[in-house]
């Protein structure tokens, strides 16, 4: 299993160079938004292939701008990837305008970019830029770990704290995890997360900091000013870090659960139930927790996952909230307004989010043949009290099965902090 890591490193640059910098992004952005301004072929339609996008945009670029051959091929290829994004969602129906590129960054390659310890040389349009590290704990624990090779990297300017940043990739191959065990994981509204185990991450102090950006942005947003456009902008690279960072925390938690219980498999749910659910919720909860921020959810979970060879698989998600993981009966009335669930058929009662979360991950348990993972076969699902296979067989965890009843219900409940 591939194992990639991108490690923001911030920067130290000299006074004299950061201009070059800055107008290295700037020319790589209007490569970038050249490079879709004429990607049509004659017939009208976007090229997709990057081999004939060369053809078409290299010259120009090399005329348009002053960046390194290098860097005008990385333009070209981030538009390029960004088009294809964008036709894929018009295949599906969705309307999406073209790729606009703004943000302040530069994709860089090992051609353009030498990285060392400590340190890193960027192409630019006035020759190379020589610039320090400025290095935390966790970025030193990666840098120094000569498992990983590194890749390729990111520059990014930060206009909030006036510095740049290298989001440097990494990537190295890790041994897949023995095992069939399961954890099952619900992402969910009222809670952000809960698992198999009976963990709660209720997320209160991620949704109290996206209520007070919100009443912060709106504010601005009445004055109109020039100055309250410009700290608008800066307010929403720290809401969004602010958020990622709550989320990273409660991503580790739930690996950090995997691994506790000797689980080689994460069971999440396609995302398709959220959006359903966020259509018939109000604006404010609408606010409160957008889409972006569960799927950033699942990727993190996947990307700190793959650390410890532990495999995230999504499973589809219909009638995981109405269905009891006990006994199996579905039906839309098991569930009630408040999220609580309990089965019209055996009476089993308990948190509706925390039944899904069994739920999800006995559906990645009984999937048919050819659509359950390789290597899963007869597997487990990691309960707070034991586990359980796919055809409901129980095995207690140090205490006897007739304890299961009082001890499958969950107890913990973990604050996104």
């Amino acid at each position: 299993m591939e194992v990639k890591r991108t490690i923001p490193v911030k920067l130290s640059v000299p006074d004299d160079r950061a201009d070059d910098l800055h107008q290295t992004i700037e020319q790589f952005n209007h490569a970038c938004n050249y490079t879709v301004q004429n990607a049509r072929n004659d017939d009208g339609y976007l090229i997709l292939n990057k081999s004939t996008i060369h053809d078409k945009v290299y010259h120009d670029l090399r005329d348009e701008t002053d960046l390194p051959a290098n860097l005008c091929v990385r333009a070209y290829s981030k538009a390029v990837e960004a088009m294809k994004s964008t036709v894929a969602d018009w295949e599906k129906g969705n309307s999406r305008p073209l790729p606009r590129f703004s943000e302040p960054s530069a994709v860089y390659d090992k051609r353009t970019l030498t990285i060392r310890d400590r340190s890193a040389t960027l192409s630019t349009i006035n020759g190379r830029v020589a610039v320090d590290y400025v290095l935390g704990d966790y970025q030193k624990s990666y840098l120094d770990d000569d498992d990983y090779e590194t890749r390729m990297g990111t520059l990014h300017y930060r206009e909030d704290e006036d510095a740049f940043h290298l989001h440097i990739v990494i990537k190295k191959e890790v041994d897949e995890r023995d095992g069939d065990k399961v954890l099952g994981v619900d992402l969910n509204l009222k809670n952000v997360a809960v698992t198999s185990t009976g963990s709660f991450y209720d997320g209160g102090e991620l949704l109290w900091g996206q209520n007070h950006y919100f009443r912060v942005r709106r504010s601005l947003q009445h004055k109109g000013t020039r100055s309250a456009k410009q700290v608008l902008r800066r307010l929403s690279g720290r809401e969004n870090r602010f958020v990622l960072n709550r989320l990273h925390t409660i991503s580790r938690r739930i690996v950090e659960e995997a691994v506790t219980h000797g689980c080689s498999y994460i069971a999440v749910e396609r995302l398709t139930h959220i959006r359903e659910q966020m259509d018939n919720r109000n604006d404010q909860v609408k606010r409160q927790m957008h889409n972006w921020a569960f799927r950033e959810l699942q990727e993190q979970i996947a990307y700190k996952a793959a650390e410890y060879g532990i495999r995230v698989e999504k499973i589809p998600p219909a009638f995981t909230s109405q269905t009891c993981s006990k006994c199996g009966h579905q039906s839309s009335t098991n569930r009630n307004s408040d999220g609580w669930f309990e089965c019209n058929e055996c009476g089993y009662s308990v948190d509706g989010d925390y039944n899904a979360a069994k739920n999800i991950g006995l559906k990645l348990l009984t999937l048919p043949e050819g659509k359950r993972p390789s290597g899963l076969g007869d597997g487990h699902l990691a309960l707070k009290s034991g586990m359980v296979n796919g055809n409901g067989d129980y095995t207690a965890s140090d205490i006897s099965s007739a304890d299961r009843e009082s001890t499958d219900k969950p107890t913990t409940s973990v604050v996104g902090r």
